[in-house]
């Protein structure tokens, strides 16, 4: 059986085991992904050391340790070199090899909702290890328009200017819409789109006001979870599965964990 890992800190609800055990299962592949928690990135070194006698073909990699992970590698690809950040180690060769697919993720959930990010103004929230996946996807679209800022200086946000073509792009693990009343009202009585990174879903009372508001558009990153995990398989395996599997069922699975 080939072994697949997810490595991070405070990962036990995460959605990525049932995503790339699903896949998995659905493409007849004998294998297993598993949550490897830490809490020092130098523990990644017994996964890899070990990884041909645990028979370990691949380990995805969390915040916060998606910079650091760059001194436990033999090599690393150009994009990730360029967004400066790993979430992906390929280790069917005896070198540990570090990718990034959070970029491609991220504009494969644009083109499945039909996100068209030309001409908008982009006001990004972090800067952490997923930010620059995102900063590098949209460069590659073109975009020019981008204010960045830090969950020290949040606030400042709500103070600049908004219209019908600003997006925001919550690279944090904090959900504002869900927890602040003044980013709920802020974001329902403008015109934007607000794009989470995280994968919680709001809650049935958030929804139903967004819900409300036809104007509005609000989508988290499920999608981008989804897709990443299947660019990492297909470096894993070496090949393209995308159309062998079927999203609405995947997601359906989710649905019901």
């Amino acid at each position: 059986m080939k072994n697949f890992y997810l490595i991070g800190s405070d990962i036990q609800n995460s959605l990525s085991p049932i995503i790339h055990n699903y896949i998995y299962n659905k493409i007849g592949i004998n294998a297993k992904y598993k949550l490897f928690e830490i809490d020092n990135i130098n523990q990644i070194t017994k996964l890899i050391e070990n990884c041909h006698s645990k028979n370990i073909y691949g380990i995805n990699i969390t915040n916060p340790y998606k910079k650091e992970v760059y001194g436990y590698v033999d090599k690393s690809s150009e994009i990730s070199d360029e967004i400066g950040s790993i979430n992906c180690i390929d280790l069917l060769n005896k070198n540990a090899v570090g990718h990034n697919t959070d970029w491609y993720g991220f504009l494969e959930m644009l083109r499945l909702n039909n996100i068209n990010l030309i001409n908008k103004e982009v006001k990004i929230i972090g800067l952490g290890g997923s930010y620059r996946a995102i900063m590098y996807a949209i460069s590659l679209i073109g975009c020019s328009k981008i204010e960045l800022f830090d969950r020290g200086n949040i606030n400042e946000i709500l103070d600049t200017n908004f219209t019908d073509k600003s997006v925001i792009i919550n690279c944090t693990p904090k959900h504002f819409i869900n927890e602040s009343d003044i980013f709920l009202e802020h974001f329902i009585n403008r015109k934007y789109l607000w794009i989470d990174l995280l994968y919680t879903e709001l809650s049935t009372v958030n929804k139903k006001i967004i819900n409300r508001n036809h104007d509005k558009f609000y989508i988290n990153g499920i999608d981008m979870l989804i897709f990443q995990a299947l660019a990492s398989i297909n470096i894993w395996l070496r090949k393209d599965i995308h159309k062998n599997v079927d999203l609405h069922d995947l997601k359906s699975t989710l649905k019901r964990a």
